[in-house]
C-alpha cells in the first residue's frame, strides 16, 4: 500500500509507515529522506512530488506519497524494447536507495534519452513499449533531450512488370506504446528536443501497359514507390522489368520521404506509370500512377501505405501528453504489440 493519505480518521503517520514505503535511512533519521537525485536525464529528483528537499522535514509532508522507480532506458536504446524487461533486469532506479524496487503502489517513471527504433510489421509494432506493472501504479514516461523514439517507415510497393497493376506500399509502424493502465492517466513527457515519431507509409508501385498493332508489340513497366520516413526507414520499390523497364523507387530516411520511380516509356505507346513517393510528417504517401496505352491497357497503381502512430494505447488505458519536443503523428491510436 502507498502511504495513506491523511491523519483523519486514521492515527497520526509513524515513522515505520514511512520507512515500509521508502526504505530506512541511516540512523532513522528524517532529515535524510530531504534527496535531491539526478537519474539519467532527470535532475534534481525529490523522494517524491513536494517532499522537501531542504529546510524543515517533518511527518505531514508523507501523506499520500509513494515509492518512486526510474527506469532505465537512458542508458541504452535499441530496437522493439518493452521496459518492464528492463525493470525486471534490475535496470531501474530507486529514488533514495534506501529500499528494493517495487511495482504495485508506486511510481513508474520510464526515463528515455537513447534512440528507439521500430521493425516493419503492423501498425501497432512499437519501438518502446512501457510493459505492464503491479496494481495501483502512476506511470510516466519523460523523453529526454536525446531521447528519440521512431516507427519505421513502409517500404514503397513493386511496379508491373510489364501489364498489370502496381503493388501497395507498406503500412508504417509507431513509436511509443502505452499498455500500463494507469492510477489517474499515464503522463508522456516530451522535453526540448525529444522526438516521438511515427513511422509513414510507403508509395504504391505504378502500373503496366502495352500498345498491340500489326507492325508491333510493346509493353512498360510501372516505377518503384518510394519508401516511408522512419527508423529504419522504408526502402524503395522495385521497378518492373518486362518491355520498357521502370525505375526503382528511392528509399526514405529518418525524417523524409523517398520519391517514387519513374515508369518505362515505349516509344510513348506503352508507358508504364509512375510509383508514388513515400510518406513523411506532415504529408501522407502517394498511390502510384495508371500506366497507359492502346487497347485501355493500362493497369492501375498501387494503393498508398498508411500511417503508423507516435504514441499507441492499449484498450481501457487513457494518457495525458507534454509536448516540449517533437511528436509526430496520432497520439490517440489503440492497440500495441
Amino acid at each position: 500500500m502507498t502511504i495513506k493519505s491523511s491523519a483523519s480518521p486514521n492515527p497520526p503517520l509513524s515513522f515505520s509507515e514511512i520507512a515500509t514505503e521508502f526504505g530506512t535511512p541511516p540512523n532513522k533519521n528524517l532529515g535524510a529522506y530531504r534527496v535531491s537525485q539526478d537519474i539519467g536525464s532527470l535532475l534534481s529528483l525529490p523522494l517524491d512530488d513536494e517532499i522537501p528537499q531542504s529546510g524543515q522535514i517533518k511527518f505531514s509532508d508523507f501523506y499520500g506519497k509513494r515509492l518512486n522507480n526510474v527506469v532505465d532506458c537512458h542508458s541504452s536504446g535499441g530496437s522493439i524494447i518493452n521496459a518492464k524487461s528492463r525493470y525486471n533486469n534490475d535496470d531501474v532506479t530507486v529514488v533514495g536507495g534506501f529500499r528494493s524496487k517495487k511495482d504495485s503502489n508506486s511510481k513508474i517513471i520510464i526515463n528515455v534519452n537513447a534512440t528507439f527504433t521500430s521493425s516493419k510489421d503492423s501498425a501497432n509494432k512499437c519501438a518502446l513499449r512501457t510493459g505492464t506493472y503491479g496494481s495501483n501504479v502512476i506511470l510516466r514516461v519523460d523523453v529526454g533531450s536525446s531521447g528519440k523514439i521512431f516507427g519505421a517507415g513502409g517500404d514503397g510497393g513493386d511496379g508491373s512488370n510489364g501489364p498489370g497493376s502496381g503493388n501497395s506500399g507498406k503500412t508504417g509502424t509507431s513509436g511509443l506504446g502505452i499498455e500500463q493502465e494507469s492510477e489517474g492517466e499515464a503522463n508522456v513527457v516530451v522535453n526540448n528536443n525529444g522526438l516521438i515519431s511515427a513511422g509513414f507509409g510507403g508509395g504504391g508501385g505504378g502500373g503496366g501497359a502495352y500498345d498491340y498493332d500489326k507492325s508491333s508489340s510493346r509493353r512498360a513497366s510501372g516505377g518503384g514507390g518510394g519508401g516511408g520516413a522512419g527508423n529504419p526507414a522504408g526502402k524503395g520499390g522495385n521497378g518492373g522489368e518486362e518491355g520498357s523497364d521502370g525505375s526503382n523507387g528511392g528509399a526514405g530516411g529518418s525524417d523524409s520521404a523517398g520519391a517514387g520511380g519513374g515508369g518505362g516509356n515505349n516509344a510513348g505507346e506503352a508507358v508504364g506509370g509512375k510509383g508514388g513517393g513515400g510518406g513523411k510528417d506532415g504529408e501522407g504517401a502517394d498511390s502510384g500512377e495508371s500506366g497507359s496505352g492502346g487497347e485501355e491497357s493500362g493497369g492501375s497503381g498501387g494503393g498508398a501505405g498508411g500511417n503508423g502512430a507516435a504514441i499507441r494505447r492499449s484498450s481501457g488505458v487513457s494518457i495525458s501528453v507534454v509536448n516540449n519536443g517533437t511528436i509526430r503523428g496520432s497520439t490517440s491510436a489503440s492497440g500495441v504489440s
